[in-house]
């Protein structure tokens, strides 16, 4: 399959150059659009990918959310499509599914995750939302539902159950989470953050922000019950800089983890966060390659924001999903590939 990014591959990764588990880099500008935001200008997004590859059907499938701006609908559509062709236009990609956040009871739907079980092949989808009025005692917030069933058009939101919320953990939300089965167990990573979301005052009286998002792993042995929550990364001076880090994407290639994380240096930036990455040998412990104020990636339009990438690793060729800027301001989908050597 040819490279939709239309950038060089460059040499070959490999032993005899000494060069271990390099996700390859890939040209935002250069890729096929998959999805169009719902309209012009500042705050439409069509993004938030969660893409699979089903060996079964041999097509992709990617779940993505539509959003208006501030004032209008927010995140008021999730939509999951399908292509054999990853590489084909928009209009090409089949709508196999799609809900609304009247649906959910939710004010805005968030980043979900797409996932097959590797014991039952049932089809789970981790929807991330913020809850428009309180439950079961809990307040308004972030928190993700689960959703299964054989196949993906049988996905019913109303038999959503409640996996994640923020009073589990103490945190003031929980969502986007990134969903992978590692040996036979759920690891998820989420954006979550502490309540008391300042530090200080200090000696000379000065309050610092702690940021507003952190990124904790969950595990679970079924994907349903998630007892813990571990912060592995968190902003501020003495974190990983700006105000804000996010999980976007997890990719094993031997023998390291690589880590694609959203990061924000204030907060204006909360809309058109940039890629980082980051490596670990652990899924705990991560040392992050990019510098605060050097994305893994730009687009050459607008804020420059390539964010919630989506990496799916298919024979030699590394997948990325990834919403994308555009020159009047508004988000796209796109999709991008790049050869893999491991």
């Amino acid at each position: 399959m040819a490279s939709s990014s239309g950038a060089q591959a460059g040499p070959s990764f490999g032993p005899a150059q000494k060069w271990w588990g390099i996700l390859p880099r890939f040209d935002p500008d250069a890729g096929n659009v998959v999805a169009e935001p719902p309209g012009s200008g500042y705050g439409f997004w069509a993004g938030a990918p969660s893409a699979i590859y089903d060996a079964e059907s041999g097509r992709f499938y990617c779940c993505y959310r539509a959003r208006w701006p501030l004032g209008d609908r927010r995140g008021g559509l999730c939509r999951i499509v399908a292509s054999a062709d990853p590489d084909a236009p928009a209009d090409a990609w089949e709508v196999v599914w799609e809900a609304t956040r009247e649906q959910f009871g939710a004010n805005s739907i968030e980043r979900s995750a797409l996932i097959r079980d590797p014991v039952s092949g049932e089809w789970r989808l981790y929807v991330s939302s913020e809850t428009a009025q309180s439950y079961d005692r809990n307040p308004a917030t972030w928190r993700i539902d689960l959703l299964q069933a054989a196949t993906v058009g049988a996905l019913e939101p109303r038999e959503r159950r409640i996996v994640m919320d923020a009073s589990m953990y103490g945190f003031t939300h929980v969502k986007d989470p990134v969903v992978q089965v590692v040996g036979g167990e759920y690891v998820v990573l989420t954006s979550v953050a502490w309540r008391d979301q300042h530090l200080g005052p200090d000696a000379d009286g000065m309050v610092r922000s702690r940021g507003r998002g952190m990124i904790a792993l969950h595990r679970s042995p079924d994907g349903i019950d998630f007892p813990t929550a571990q912060v592995i990364a968190e902003p501020g001076p003495e974190g990983w800089g700006g105000i804000n880090v996010r999980p976007s994407a997890l990719v094993y290639l031997a023998p390291t983890w690589t880590l694609l994380f959203d990061g924000g240096a204030g907060r204006a930036d909360s809309y058109d966060e940039q890629t980082m990455l980051a490596v670990s040998d652990d899924l705990r412990s991560w040392r992050r390659l990019t510098p605060p104020h050097a994305p893994w990636v730009r687009s050459a339009h607008a804020s420059g924001s390539v964010r919630y990438i989506d990496v799916v690793l298919v024979g030699d060729r590394a997948h990325f999903f990834y919403e994308y800027a555009r020159a009047d301001r508004a988000h796209e989908l796109r999709h991008a590939s790049m050869p893999l050597t491991r």
